[in-house]
């Protein structure tokens, strides 16, 4: 494959911004330096940590011929290459993610073009919803992949995810390898850094899913009108889209989007909604209308949120002719790593691990939890390091608010001192008076707090969720599983074996 081929179609002006020969034959295309081999693309991506400019001479060692590079950065690259051989072509460019992912769909042959791509978006219930479309449409009979926050998982791959939503050469690289292992649809979670990033530019979307808005990642979009403009783009590529009805930000939402639209929710008109919804501590059931008959559907996950996550994957299955039998075995028998995720430990109290990591995720699960539960919400929690800390006293405050016991804890600490963390949540949960106690040691924390539990209570290990590692100083990271863990202290617990916590 020739060079000039992957940059077909691009707005490049060939005496400014081509230094070299594009009819040069290519490998392959890399981003990461070590990864390149004789005759390779190198494309330097200017990320949040390291700039891939810095690794323009190293990739020109390892055998790199073409170079593409940001147009800030041409001067420095020119010096950087002054000696290289003739045969290194340099493309310039106003952005290298930009251009990596147009390479990337035309190296790839546009795999996108040889499935059917169901793309999710929202604050929250990407995950969630995600399973749920998959497990309905493998119900179903067809050949699904998934790509998500917990797993990248089709055909006989199963692989942990690094992101959300892969950087958009491995995200084409991994299309492709659906397209040539008949994968029929991919369910996709798609984040707001990846629609404004362009990680996901290229690819055609059957269907776009909108599940929500809440405040989140400001420290990257800033205001919430520039984070919905991003969750907007989603939708600038769907043949359709399904809108939750219900959510504050959609008639915004609905003013930046064009083509078919439907709507799911509860409160608002919505051509998929559901009535008689009922909670119980594993799982929620509503009653909905098909072709005027009613038809009761059960989903093995607790919480009203459940409901919307359901009715988005029932809208956009239903769609693609899945059969109500199908939806109904499906959402009977989902299950979600660390998403309002029961653990199963014989006691007379329950333990739901969650992922929640945000205000408005924890304060979803303890609000909608403490509607159901007939004791008593115990919420173990703490907040990650190297990240937005003004987050940490509100979640201070939504425990002491809505829990009727919070245990602070590590969650991943990273590069900041766990107690600092700790004393920033506590000066929240503190305004509310809530009853607290900080145990750094999270396995101490979990043990606590199962054994201060009474029956009928539910203990909420939230942070972590399908996480099965603790990230400490210097990207270390060590075993841990809150669900594993929750087990193997339930295994050591006589019955009655609780503790006054002066509750």
């Amino acid at each position: 494959m020739l060079l000039r081929y992957l940059i077909e179609d691009i707005n490049l002006d060939t005496e400014k911004d081509i230094i070299g020969n594009i009819d040069i034959a290519i490998n392959k295309i890399e981003y990461d330096s070590s990864k390149i081999g004789e005759s390779d693309v190198f494309v330097a991506i200017e990320g949040f940590k390291t700039d891939g400019h810095e690794y323009i001479a190293e990739a020109v060692r390892n055998g790199a011929t073409g170079i593409v590079v940001n147009k800030e950065e041409v001067e420095y690259v020119k010096e950087i290459c002054r000696n290289l051989p003739q045969e290194v072509c340099i493309i310039v460019t106003e952005d290298t993610r930009k251009i990596l992912s147009h390479i990337a769909c035309r190296y790839y042959d546009n795999p996108s073009s040889k499935l059917s791509v169901i793309g999710i978006t929202g604050t929250k219930g990407k995950t969630t919803t995600a399973y749920m479309i998959r497990d309905i449409l493998k119900q179903s009979g067809k050949k699904v992949g998934l790509i998500g926050t917990i797993y990248n998982e089709y055909a006989d791959v199963k692989e942990e995810a690094t992101r959300t939503t892969p950087e958009s050469l491995d995200l084409q690289r991994m299309l492709s390898d659906m397209a040539s292992k008949e994968i029929q649809y991919v369910v996709m979670e798609v984040s707001s850094h990846a629609l404004s990033l362009h990680r996901v530019d290229g690819i055609h979307f059957d269907i776009g899913v909108f599940t929500n808005l809440s405040e989140e990642h400001l420290d990257f979009h800033c205001t919430m009108d520039e984070y919905l403009k991003a969750k907007a783009k989603l939708f600038e590529n769907c043949a359709f889209s399904i809108i939750n009805a219900d959510d504050l930000y959609t008639p915004k939402l609905l003013k930046l989007i064009d083509g078919k639209i439907a709507k799911f929710g509860l409160d608002n008109k919505a051509e998929v909604t559901a009535t008689e919804v009922r909670v119980n501590n594993d799982y929620v059931d509503f009653k909905m209308y098909i072709n005027r008959q009613p038809q009761v559907i059960k989903v093995a996950i607790p919480g009203r949120y459940t409901v919307y996550n359901a009715l988005a994957a029932i809208t956009v299955t239903s769609m693609l002719n899945a059969q109500m039998q199908d939806i109904l075995v499906a959402l009977s028998n989902v299950k979600v790593p660390g998403r309002s995720e029961v653990v199963d430990i014989n006691k007379s109290f329950a333990v739901i691990v969650d992922y929640a990591h945000t205000p408005s995720s924890l304060e979803a699960i303890l609000v909608n939890t403490k509607k159901y539960v007939k004791g008593r919400v115990i919420c173990v929690f703490g907040c990650g390091g190297n990240r937005d800390t003004l987050k940490r006293a509100e979640m201070g405050r939504i425990a002491g608010q809505y829990a009727n016991f919070t245990v602070i804890t590590t969650d991943n600490p990273r590069d900041e001192k766990p107690e600092d963390i700790a004393k920033e949540i506590e000066s929240g949960i503190k305004e509310t008076r809530g009853l607290h106690k900080v145990i750094l040691n999270r396995k101490e924390a979990i043990k606590f707090a199962m054994r201060i539990a009474w029956k009928n209570d539910t203990v909420i290990i939230a942070g972590k969720g399908h996480e099965t590692y603790q990230e400490l100083a210097g990207g270390k990271k060590v075993p841990f599983d809150d669900r594993e863990i929750v087990k193997a202290i339930a295994a050591t617990m006589p019955e009655k074996d609780n503790v006054d916590a002066n509750m």
